[in-house]
């Protein structure tokens, strides 16, 4: 009878296992999602001041942070995030892109917008250089980034000002191309420019999509309020 028992013990923590897998791309997105929203409800209520503080913090860059999304680490970083990470706003209307701008490249930041790749990168100037993971469901981070086509208009604000570029070139390159973020790619262009980076798919092929804009205007957040 104990044997039954623990066969039926076991039984259902494997049913219970299964079910748990089967949901665990259903979790991992609601979990994503929910914090992406409630970073973007933080950025509605931060301060140009306050983020212009945000700006001086010293931030962590971690390139091996650039991973595969899993169910595991979105629940962790769901804690360890910190709004002192939050520097500003980007929308892509075309792709109905609209992602906190975090400084620094750590895996709670991934995976709740887009980061900077460069310590000490200022908007509107040199080259801005932004990562975000890619997500098989387009409505999640940089999920639909690769559908990006030239001519798309990009935007970014510090609540101060409103940067807009212009898509003028998409690349695939090897992860290994960090030329793709030096500033004398700007100064190639004979404009300033922003990078936006997700992986090729997945971040196991050594692949990265790069999406580049030139400065086209800026003006003030109050005279173009976006959200």
């Amino acid at each position: 009878m104990k044997k039954a028992f623990g066969i039926k013990i076991f039984s259902t923590l494997l049913i219970i296992v299964g079910v748990i897998l089967i949901l665990s791309p259903v979790i991992n997105k609601m979990l994503i999602k929910n914090l992406v929203e409630k970073t973007q409800g933080m950025v509605g209520e931060i301060s140009p001041e306050e983020i212009e503080e945000n700006s001086k913090e010293v931030a962590i860059y971690d390139f091996s942070a650039i991973n595969d999304v899993g169910i595991t680490s979105t629940i962790t970083e769901n804690i360890n995030f910190s709004n002192k990470d939050i520097i500003g706003l980007l929308t892509i209307e075309d792709l109905n892109i609209s992602l906190p701008i975090l400084k620094g490249m750590t895996n709670s930041n991934l995976l709740t917008g887009a980061v900077t790749m460069v310590p000490d990168i200022v908007m509107g100037k040199g080259n801005y250089s932004l990562a975000g993971h890619y997500m098989k469901d387009k409505s999640l981070l940089f999920g639909s980034l690769m559908d990006i086509q030239i001519g798309s208009i990009v935007k970014i604000t510090d609540k101060k000002s409103i940067y807009e570029y212009e898509i003028y070139d998409t690349r695939i390159v090897p992860d290994t191309a960090f030329y793709m973020l030096e500033d004398k790619m700007a100064t190639e262009r004979g404009k300033p420019i922003i990078t936006l980076m997700t992986c090729y798919y997945t971040s196991k092929n050594g692949k990265r999509f790069f999406a580049l804009g030139e400065l086209i205007d800026e003006y003030p957040y109050e005279t173009g309020l976006i959200n």
